[in-house]
Formats: C-alpha cells, structure tokens, sequence
C-alpha cells in the first residue's frame, strides 16, 4: 500500500506541473491487459481483467 500511495504522490505532483504549462499527454495501447485483485483476509482475489486498445489523451488546463 506505501508503494501504491508514492506513486499517486508522484502522479499528482507531475500532473500538477504538466496543469501549469498546459500540456498534454497521449497513451497508445495495443491489447494492453489488466487483471484486477483484491487482498482479503490474507488471501487474493481476481476480480475480472479489463483490456484495452486505443488512445488516452489527458489535457492539464
């Protein structure tokens, strides 16, 4: 969990810079896959797998 918390503190802070010069940010997956879990208990559970192909464009205004 310390890990996953750096990097949204990272995100942010690179988000935050990229608002200030009003950039944008593009992502191009092919057959980029996913698989979802949960911890519980000690134990991990799947929770499905999403796939994606496309283009994610993220704008800072």
């Amino acid at each position: 969990m310390a890990e996953e918390q750096e990097w949204a503190n990272l995100l942010a802070e690179i988000f935050d810079k990229l608002t200030q010069k009003h950039a944008s940010i593009t992502y191009d997956f092919e057959n980029l896959e996913m698989q979802g879990k949960v911890e519980k208990e000690g134990k991990t559970i799947p929770t499905g797998t999403v796939s994606l192909t496309g283009k994610l464009t993220i704008t800072a205004k």
